[in-house]
């Protein structure tokens, strides 16, 4: 596209040129020399007539010499390259891209809410054996990280996205602020995947108005080419790819919009149907992730069945209130992925209240976390249960979390367990399971997270985690617990039974 423009313009151009000499000598109608001016009285100069005429030699014209064009060496390497200066080659998904004055690449900034992707569409359809890797070149913004619950997605002339096995897959970014290689084999993330491919969907990163930047993206025959196109980037562009800094602007407190208080319910899903598909109930809102969840039969009663979806109070209660929660649960899986509840988590990173989404903060260990804050039971199989707080790590400019796994008197994969969580609005909140406590957490030291450039609401800081024998089992500083009040069921690809729901003002 780039060559087809140049070439016109330099067309152009010489019509130009062409024109201007063709109009710059003027002559009379009969090729003669203009007359002289009327009123001249000097007679005209005649040659002698006996001297020859003498002709001048003229030397031959000597030809231009004509410059080689300038070769890009990155245009000598095969590989399939997406324009990134093209915006029809990309597509944004709670997300937005530019290409910055005087940037050689994109950056991506996540918005407040929405299903946060992006697709890079590459100039041709491709076979893995002509194309077997995927690269590109990214720089994670400060104090980012990649929302990995979304992973990379092919997508070919057989279709995609899907979550289908073998269709998606991940990667270990790198988060210290400067720009690195992101590699996939594409046989071995995308085993399953048939067709030609087409386009890449690639996650984003996690808080609102974060970013991440991509240099370069496309498809290459072999790891040395990967290589060789990096090194040629870097002498092109080199100087423009610095590390990310932290934001210079002064943080401004973000208060979220509240209620003085819970509205109470008493949800038990007896006015729904057995099989039928999950829908909002009485002030709880339904939130589809796959939207697979269904009511389900209890014993001949109604429960919700919690696939990979959540259901949730949305609203947020202020800072100081008391409150309790009860309810039945059920689990049925196993600890592959999030299935559970979490209570008192912020707006940030929580607006669109899908906590069926990982929050991509911990994937050193089995299982999944959900919620950018908060307080998570994750249900790990049998009579076990993984507590778990996001948290704020000054030394790796990122969100962390800390958790422990707790064990109860009860298997919550035999039958359902009546829960309470009672919160007293002035810095202990109990845990109970069949009316015997299972643990307290203590809240202190509500305030902004500092260091924390991305974010804004106020969390209480420190919070301790004990069993039921008060032996403590986590101390946490910089937690990212948050001030107000709040509640969520959901599964992850992980199937949870949750019924009747009370919610009530102490």
């Amino acid at each position: 596209m780039k060559k087809r423009v140049i070439a016109a313009l330099t067309a152009l151009v010489l019509v130009l040129v062409l024109g201007l000499t063709a109009c710059g000598t003027k002559t009379n109608d009969t090729g003669k020399a203009t007359d002289k001016p009327a009123g001249s009285q000097q007679p005209a100069t005649e040659a002698p007539t006996n001297a020859p005429a003498t002709e001048v030699a003229t030397d031959a014209p000597t030809a231009e010499p004509t410059a080689e064009p300038t070769k890009n060496p990155l245009s000598e390497i095969d590989a399939l390259i997406i324009e990134l200066d093209d915006p029809s080659n990309y597509r944004n998904s709670g997300s937005e891209a530019e290409m910055r004055d005087g940037e050689p690449f994109l950056t991506i900034t996540t918005l407040p809410s929405g299903d946060n992707h992006s697709v890079f569409i590459f100039p041709d359809l491709f076979s893995s054996d002509d194309y077997p890797y995927i690269a590109f070149k990214y720089r994670i913004g400060y104090a980012q990280s990649v929302n990995v619950s979304n992973h990379f997605y092919a997508i070919t002339s057989d279709g995609g996205p899907t979550p289908n096995d073998g269709w998606w897959g991940d990667i270990s970014f790198k988060k210290d602020c400067d720009w690195h290689v992101g590699k996939i084999e594409i046989k071995k993330m995308f085993r399953n995947a048939t067709g030609d491919f087409a386009q890449l969907r690639t996650p984003n990163v996690n808080d609102a108005y974060g970013e991440w930047a991509i240099a370069w993206i496309g498809a290459f025959k072999s790891e040395e080419d990967i290589a060789k196109y990096d090194e040629e980037f870097d002498k092109l562009y080199g100087d423009k790819l610095v590390k990310a800094e932290p934001p210079k602007e002064e943080k401004q407190e973000s208060v979220p919009m509240l209620e003085d208080a819970f509205e109470e319910i008493n949800v038990d899903f007896e006015d729904m149907g057995a099989g039928d598909p999950m829908g909002p109930v009485d002030l709880l809102i339904y939130t589809p992730g796959l939207n697979t969840s269904t009511f389900a039969d209890r014993d001949g009663g109604v429960a919700a069945l919690i696939t990979f979806d959540s259901l949730c109070y949305p609203d947020l209660i202020k800072s100081g209130a008391a409150y309790k929660i009860s309810f039945d649960f059920k689990n049925v899986d196993s600890m592959e992925r999030f299935g559970g509840f979490i209570f008192n988590w912020g707006d940030e990173g929580n607006t669109a209240r899908n906590f069926f989404e990982d929050n991509g903060i911990d994937s050193s260990v089995p299982g999944s976390m959900v919620s950018a804050s908060g307080c998570g039971f994750s249900f790990i199989g049998g009579n076990t249960v993984r507590v778990y707080i996001p948290t704020w790590n000054n030394d790796a400019i990122a969100k962390s979390a800390i958790s422990a796994d707790v064990t109860a008197d009860v298997d919550f994969n035999a039958d359902y367990a009546h829960f309470e969580i009672a919160d007293d609005g002035a810095g202990k909140v109990t845990v109970s399971i069949n009316g015997s406590v299972f643990v307290t957490l203590e809240y202190s030291d509500p305030g902004l997270i500092d260091g924390a450039p991305s974010i804004f609401e106020q969390y209480y800081r420190t919070v301790k985690l004990s069993d039921a024998a008060g032996n403590e089992l986590f101390n946490a500083s910089n937690t990212l617990f948050s001030i107000y009040k709040s509640i969520a069921f959901a599964g992850r690809g992980h199937n949870i039974y949750v019924d009747n729901i009370n919610i009530t003002n102490a």
